[in-house]
């Protein structure tokens, strides 16, 4: 029998090394443990997986190591200039508040966790509804003062919210500034809205797209945190939000009990989820523009979004007309009725690409015709002393 060379490992060996090694890079990122068990389709898989990153968490942490990598991280950030990217801000991504439950106005998380200075979320939650349809009747969202009467005595005082009228005149150089938020999909719709309204408009667009995010999983990108640190800062007279393409999907309520989609629990639940962004907003702007779901090749993934964008419908009406306006984007592409489209014949006869390779995506010039419906509604919901017009892909 051949003798085994003396730098040689036998299987044994390797398995224990890499069991080691396993063991040691557990420890140090065990706070991190939990984001790819939240990963997990499953529910029920996931609840185990994430029981077991809670304990060695637990473990890295009685060790005193479980800072070692966070540390490392920001030091690379920050001698990167990486550290305000969106896709990189710890602030916003793979926040864990409960078990999959949104860091919304559910439970006591509250914004000044993550921005400081800012009122409870909580109250958020009481006076969201009550604020919106002051500015609706007022016809404006930027009273002075902040609603502390509808908050308890013990509750941090609201922020004042931005003075923004509806019925101010907008013109190029003063803009109605826009700002819109959403899945990847934004990325086409926003850009295509921005060309749509041209160079040196009266409308003027300012956009976010956060890949694979939505309504339901608050602990995979806490859009509720970051549109009130956004919407707080700036000053924008409107917004507008496309997400849902991710959200067909059983999630864990604020009770922690499982919803399954299609069911009449699943859609109060997710009606909350939406409620909590839409009241958020309106804390800001006087109205939001809601964009529906686009038509997609793959038929299964499209009766998935038909039913999303039911549910959203029926969430939208639950609110006035003229504050929480739903925007049907398959009306603008492929038009009312239409099945999906993947290419646009313009006037002059040249085919231009209105969808990716993906079958789900817009193109940037697919982005411009499919935000026609929203351009017109809001030259119309608002006073311009210059019409915009669009410019469509020539």
């Amino acid at each position: 029998m051949k003798a085994r060379k003396a730098d040689a490992y036998s299987p044994n060996q390797v398995l224990l090394v890499a069991v080691i090694a396993a063991v040691l890079a557990g420890t140090f990122v065990g706070r991190f443990l939990w984001i790819p068990a939240s990963r997990i389709p499953d529910l029920h898989a996931r609840a185990v997986a994430l029981a077991v990153a809670d304990g060695v968490a637990a473990f890295a942490t009685e060790c005193r190591v479980d800072g070692l990598v966070p540390a490392a991280r920001d030091l690379f950030l920050d001698v990167t200039g990486l550290a305000g990217v969106t896709d990189w801000d710890t602030r916003y991504f793979n926040r864990r508040v409960g078990e999959g439950a949104t860091a919304g106005f559910s439970g006591s998380t509250t914004l000044s966790e993550t921005t400081p200075g800012k009122t409870a979320v909580s109250a958020v939650a009481d006076v969201a509804a009550g604020v919106a349809t002051d500015a609706a009747n007022a016809g404006a969202a930027g009273a002075a003062g902040t609603p502390s009467e509808a908050a308890a005595d013990d509750t941090p005082a609201m922020p004042a919210r931005p003075a923004v009228s509806s019925n101010a005149i907008h013109s190029s150089a003063n803009p109605l500034k826009v700002y819109m938020f959403g899945d990847s999909q934004v990325y086409s719709l926003g850009n295509g809205l921005s060309r749509l309204a041209g160079k040196d408009s009266p409308i003027a667009v300012e956009f976010l797209a956060v890949h694979s995010s939505g309504f339901i999983r608050g602990d995979y990108f806490d859009w509720p945190a970051k549109l009130a640190d956004t919407l707080s800062a700036g000053s924008y007279d409107t917004a507008v939000m496309m997400l849902g393409m991710n959200d067909y999907q059983n999630f864990w309520n604020s009770r922690g009990e499982i919803m399954k989609k299609r069911t009449p629990e699943w859609e109060e639940a997710y009606a909350e989820k939406c409620s909590e962004l839409i009241d958020l907003a309106l804390l800001y702007v006087p109205r939001v523009y809601w964009v529906g779901m686009p038509r997609v090749k793959d038929p299964q993934y499209e009766e998935s979004l038909q039913y999303i964008d039911g549910v959203q419908d029926r969430i939208a009406a639950r609110y006035g007309p003229d504050i929480v306006i739903r925007c049907p984007i398959a009306d603008s592409l492929p038009g009312s009725g239409g099945s999906f489209l993947a290419n646009v014949t313009t006037p002059s006869g040249k085919i231009v690409q209105a969808m990716s390779s993906d079958g789900s995506h817009f193109t940037v010039e697919g982005g411009q015709y499919a935000m026609e419906g929203l351009f017109a509604r809001m030259v119309g919901d608002w006073l311009f002393s210059e019409i915009p017009v669009e410019h469509l892909p020539e």
